[in-house]
This record gives structure tokens, C-alpha cells and sequence, in this order.
């Protein structure tokens, strides 16, 4: 649902046939993405509602997280199939698919594009090149799952949080 920050008022609904795992605006705030538990993700227009683009029939288990690249050409999305797929935005052509060893919570892109960071359920952070799709680094050091990670605004630093109660 997407409500009116100021008053609270809900200014429009998304439907899905399952469960949500995730939601983001494009940062031009024009679309928003839905992930959810049957695969499938959605981009939405944010003013009128209507569905855009459907990307699916990759993903073979839940879809745990998605977003926009800062750009707005690009979706990121991952999921329990323990992959996490870059979309082009306009037609869902799928660009490249970053394979795991095991279910991956969490995907977010660097804010220059040009880095994606994944946590997994194999109790590590992965970083990825965007344009080659090659791992680049693996971070390990929590005793569970990872179930967030993002970069900070530079690039430089990666914080992941975890079911072992640390960040």
C-alpha cells in the first residue's frame, strides 16, 4: 500500500496473489517494485497504479528482495532460489544472474551502479560486479544468517545485519 506521508491518507493499493517480501520506489519516485512469494516480481506506475512490467518466470522460488539501480535502467532482485537476478527496466529482459550457495535474503546496488551487494543465508555478504556479474569479494564473519546488507554512500563500506544479533 503506498499512503500519504503527511496526512496518512492511503493513495493506492498493489495487489499481489501471495505474500510481499519487499517494495522500493525508482528514484525518480515515478514506479515502485513489489517482490513476492510466488517468484514474481512488479514494477507499478506510482501515480495510477497499473502494472508496468511483470519479471518472472526465473526465479523459481520466492522472490526475498528488490530494487531499482540508482539510475532507474535497472531492477535487482533476489530470492530463495539462491540467485539474484539484474533486469533491464523497460522490457525485463534478464541482464545477468549472480548465482549463491544458498537462499539469498537481501540485494542492493552500490549508489554508483557499478557494485551489488547480496546477503545470504549461508552466513556471508557477497560483492558483485553489476557489469560482468562476477563475484568480486566474500565477507564472512557471522555465526547466521545474514539478512541485510547495504553499501554506505561512497561505495567504500558495506554493513550486514544478522539472525546472530550483530551488524
Amino acid at each position: 500500500r503506498m499512503w500519504d506521508a503527511e496526512n496518512g491518507t492511503l493513495l493506492l493499493y498493489f495487489g499481489h496473489e501471495n505474500i510481499l517480501y519487499g517494495c522500493a520506489f525508482s528514484p525518480d519516485g515515478r514506479r515502485i517494485i513489489t517482490a513476492g512469494w510466488d517468484g514474481n516480481a512488479f514494477v507499478y506506475c506510482a501515480e495510477t497504479g497499473e502494472c508496468q512490467l511483470t519479471v518472472e518466470g526465473e526465479h523459481t522460488r520466492s522472490v526475498t528482495c528488490c530494487c531499482f539501480s540508482h539510475d532507474g535502467k535497472y531492477v535487482l532482485t533476489s530470492s530463495f532460489d539462491k540467485t539474484a537476478r539484474i533486469w533491464n527496466v523497460t522490457d525485463g529482459t534478464l541482464i545477468k544472474t549472480l548465482r549463491h550457495e544458498d537462499w539469498v535474503h537481501n540485494c542492493a546496488f552500490s549508489f554508483d551502479d557499478k557494485l551489488i551487494v547480496t546477503a545470504c543465508r549461508d552466513n556471508t555478504v557477497s560483492i558483485w560486479d553489476t557489469q560482468s556479474g562476477q563475484l568480486k569479494r566474500t565477507l564472512a564473519g557471522h555465526s547466521d544468517y545474514v539478512r541485510y546488507s547495504c553499501f554506505s554512500t561512497d561505495g567504500n563500506r558495506v554493513v550486514s545485519a544478522s539472525y546472530d544479533e550483530t551488524a
